[in-house]
């Protein structure tokens, strides 16, 4: 008889909703680059930005944005904030015009303009910026505003990836294996998951733990690769170490049940534990059966969890990712 965590994993693999991934990053998370002075305070370092503006410096243009966008060392604002942006996107700096198509898309500090918002991007894109390639494939994998178009969706994120943005190669992954899914063909399929191989890869190896979660995920699923658990592991144990909560959860459920490596019931606890702690709520009913203090039927309720990580923490709504330059 499978063991209770044994069917918990096998309900949180086939269950669940598929969640986005890696979404885009508020328009002031990005790193303010540039400085006016070791130990100068916020307002100093915008008063700095201000003056490097005017003077022409489309840089400083989009770090004065950052901070109007947060309110730091200047009152927030996100009508002088898109406007910094958009001077620094007219001036050619790319990085001001991910900002901008950010804005754009969510309406802040701007009339709300999808459509103009993926024009930006597009421009970026063109420029070779990664993140806007990103987040133009996520606007056309979801027709978020505009006309959803896969094809190029599936382009705009391989390039990103190529240029060097390691979530956006997860998401192309994530593409590849939809694809791959829907598609007849056996000699489209086998290409589709080749992709998908790839991407998830290139993702873990840029240090996106969600990537090495997926690949892990796609060896326990037999999608496009031999399904073994041993490979899996290997995996999930690297999503592990990346601070992946959900690929700590299945790791440590096969470490319970010593499915793919050898059975560890305290290593197994610790992942789960791991992974409780980083708010996954599966591994949380995980560790109550495992520590003895569930009720013995945790496997049966579990449904709301899903491998590709629905429980998994966010990196946030369209309006948290991608800004940085």
């Amino acid at each position: 008889m499978r063991s209770v965590l044994a069917l918990l994993l096998l309900i949180t693999l086939g269950c669940g909703k598929k969640p986005k991934a890696h979404e885009d990053a508020g328009v002031g998370s990005a790193p303010v680059s540039g400085s006016a002075g070791s130990g100068s305070s916020s307002v100093q370092v915008a008063t700095a930005f201000d003056t490097q503006c005017v003077a022409g410096n489309f840089e400083a243009c989009r770090n004065l944005g950052v901070l109007h966008s947060e309110g730091v060392g200047v009152p927030k604002d996100l009508r002088k904030a898109a406007a910094l942006f958009a001077q620094a996107c007219s001036g050619g700096l790319l990085a001001g015009c991910n900002h901008l198509g950010l804005m754009l898309a969510e309406g802040l500090g701007v009339d709300k303009d999808p459509i103009q918002a993926s024009t930006v991007f597009g421009k970026a894109c063109d420029g070779g910026h990664g993140l806007a390639c990103k987040n133009l494939g996520l606007m056309l994998r979801d027709g978020r505003g505009v006309a959803k178009d896969l094809a190029k969706a599936e382009a705009a994120l391989d390039k990103a990836c190529t240029s060097g943005t390691p979530f956006a190669c997860t998401n192309a992954g994530d593409l590849d294996r939809q694809n791959a899914i829907a598609l007849e063909d056996e000699a489209g399929k086998t290409a589709a998951f080749k992709k998908m191989r790839e991407h998830y890869q290139r993702g873990c190896d840029g240090k996106d733990a969600t990537g090495c979660r997926q690949l892990g995920v796609a060896y326990l699923e037999g999608a496009g690769l031999p399904k073994t658990a041993a490979a899996a592991a290997v995996w999930l144990a690297r999503a592990c170490k990346g601070e992946d909560a959900i690929g700590c959860r299945l790791l440590g459920m096969m470490q319970v049940d010593g499915v793919g490596v050898p059975r560890d019931r305290d290593a197994g606890l610790r992942s789960l534990t791991h992974a409780c702690e980083k708010k996954d709520a599966e591994a949380c009913k995980a560790v109550a059966v495992v520590s003895g203090s569930g009720s013995g039927s945790a496997g049966s309720g579990s449904g709301s969890g899903s491998a590709s990580g629905s429980n998994a923490p966010r990196d946030g709504s369209a309006t948290r990712a991608g800004s940085s330059s």
